[in-house]
């Protein structure tokens, strides 16, 4: 696919005030959403087997806030068909407060709009509201330890301007408050702050009244029962590098499903690589491997582009090698050499597709 090299296209003021209106009024909502039967809880499985996805990382962004400052409506489009193309169902969409608090009545609009890009490309979204992994040399964005012990009533206000419009709109998967919120048990106590910010998270979705589940972006290990009391769906990242090593993190999911009675997804996979043939190895047990475990897969980040990880020249540390470069599709939007056999139709579909 042809990069669009024509102008950007803005959405305009205006029509993001309708959005925002639409949505607040229910208008978002498909028909069967909104008849008198109206459904208790939406999007509620105990297997995600199914779920085959990508984290959108818009390739124009260094960083959350560039991607919803210069959010470009028709290139956001060109950028989710590459997911599209590859049988996707769902996409991670991150967003940060940092970035609606620019403009929160734009910023809302483009949100919506990328909602509505989504679901008219076949695809739900997963929405990730907030971030906490950081990169020592060339950050990400996102929320940093020192705002949790700051006025959280603003973050909150963010929180209920994106859930409220779309809180029972089909649309959306599931809410995941944070990606990767930090945990430790170096000592009792270390990770109280965390927590009650992000059950204070949680209670305002809720409070919206959204019918999807809740879910938190953690990784493995103790990340993961920290936060688990707080979710209706647990979340794994996996990034082993071996299909041995890979096995034995499934089977500590297994465990934690068990023992929390959650279901469980994974919403963030597959150590990145510089080497083409490596990583398109390592992809194929991943999106095999999980899948038969009920617990699916969203791979991390659809195009070649400026944010950490997405660029050759800028690896983080998680991948095969110490080799960070996660991008599925180049910057011409082709996909990488060996990774062909995800245009193979998968075995499994979607509920809402069967």
């Amino acid at each position: 696919m042809q990069r669009n090299r024509g102008p950007r296209t803005e959405l305009p003021r205006r029509e993001s005030l309708k959005l925002m209106a639409a949505g607040a009024a229910g208008w978002l909502v498909p028909r069967a959403a909104q008849s008198e039967e109206q459904p208790s809880m939406l999007h509620r499985y105990t297997d995600y087997g199914w779920l085959r996805g990508f984290n959108i990382i818009p390739s124009w962004g260094a960083r959350i806030e560039q991607a919803w400052w210069d959010y470009q409506p028709d290139r956001f489009r060109e950028e989710i068909a590459l997911p599209r193309s590859v049988h996707a169902n769902a996409i991670r969409l991150w967003i940060e407060f940092t970035a609606w608090m620019a403009d929160p009545e734009t910023i809302t609009g483009r949100f919506l709009d990328a909602v509505a890009a989504l679901d008219a490309a076949g695809m739900k979204t997963m929405p990730c509201l907030f971030n906490r992994w950081h990169d020592n040399r060339w950050d990400y964005g996102g929320t940093y330890t020192e705002d949790l012990f700051r006025d959280w009533a603003p973050k909150l206000d963010y929180v209920r301007a994106l859930v409220t419009p779309l809180a029972r709109d089909p649309r959306i998967l599931a809410w995941d408050l944070c990606n990767e919120p930090q945990a430790t048990n170096a000592s009792p106590g270390a990770n109280a702050k965390e927590i009650e910010w992000l059950r204070a998270v949680a209670d305002a979705v809720r409070k919206t009244g959204a019918l999807q589940p809740i879910t938190i972006g953690t990784m493995t290990g103790d990340n993961i029962p920290t936060f688990a009391p707080i979710c209706d769906v647990l979340c794994g990242h996996p990034y082993a590098r071996t299909e041995d090593d890979l096995k034995k993190l499934i089977a500590s999911f297994d465990g934690m499903r068990a023992a929390h009675k959650k279901p469980m997804l994974v919403n963030e996979c597959v150590p990145g690589c510089l080497d083409d043939a490596k990583r398109a190895t390592c992809a194929r047990y991943y999106t095999e491997l999980l899948p038969a475990a009920g617990l699916g897969w969203m791979g991390w980040s659809v195009r070649e582009g400026k944010a950490i990880a997405t660029r050759r020249d800028r690896i983080d540390g998680n991948g095969i090698d110490g080799q960070g470069f996660h991008a599925w599709f180049t910057r011409d939007g082709r996909l990488r050499p060996g990774l062909e056999f995800l245009l193979d139709p998968p075995k499994l579909k979607a509920p809402w597709q069967a």
